[in-house]
């Protein structure tokens, strides 16, 4: 596999060949937070991503096994789901690369509702354009800092898979000479 060398955008320096990561796959666990609130009269469940973390390599858990659940006050409930995984694509480096550089990177979980669970998380990913995919198709998105944990992992990816396209700058054109004649 070769790498790109080049200057790096990140610092503006020229960057040595980078090393693509050892994995691209790293099994995680999601924890969701379920809350009743009230309005109105009626009940309703307010859900939020509590953590996502690293989990050792193992076989995937079957979804059907259910979550993990722990109730942490009156209304309130915490639900780990097991055997989710954060897998990096060559073909979503730009994406990534575009993550990376905003003003705040981001690890997105994505959630369908379940008659028996409630919210399931279903995929965990640095991917914004699956994200804004997934929202349009009425799926819950929930979004966290991404951690430093996985940063590292994730920088050492892009930089060997993608080379953003240099910034070319504008082209001024010559002014067009006047002549004293006419």
């Amino acid at each position: 596999m070769t790498s790109w060398t080049g200057t790096n955008s990140w610092t503006g320096t020229k960057a040595a060949p980078v090393a693509p990561p050892e994995h691209t796959h790293w099994p995680v666990s999601v924890t969701l937070g379920r809350e009743m609130r009230e309005r109105g009269g009626w009940q309703f469940p307010a859900w939020s991503l509590v953590a996502v973390e690293p989990e050792p390599e193992a076989e995937p858990a079957p979804a059907a096994s259910g979550p993990d659940s722990e109730r942490i006050g009156t209304g309130r409930w915490q639900f780990c789901w097991h055997g989710l995984g954060v897998r990096l694509r060559r073909s979503d480096a730009e994406t990534y690369w575009y993550n990376l550089t905003s003003q705040q990177p981001s690890l997105f979980v994505i959630c369908r509702e379940d008659p028996q669970f409630g919210l399931v998380p279903a995929l965990v990913t640095l991917d914004q354009d699956e994200s804004a995919r997934q929202q349009e198709s009425e799926a819950e998105i929930f979004s966290m800092p991404l951690p430093v944990w996985l940063a590292g992992e994730v920088e050492r990816f892009v930089l060997a898979h993608y080379r953003p396209d240099e910034k070319r700058g504008k082209r001024r054109r010559k002014p067009r000479e006047q002549s004293d004649e006419r």
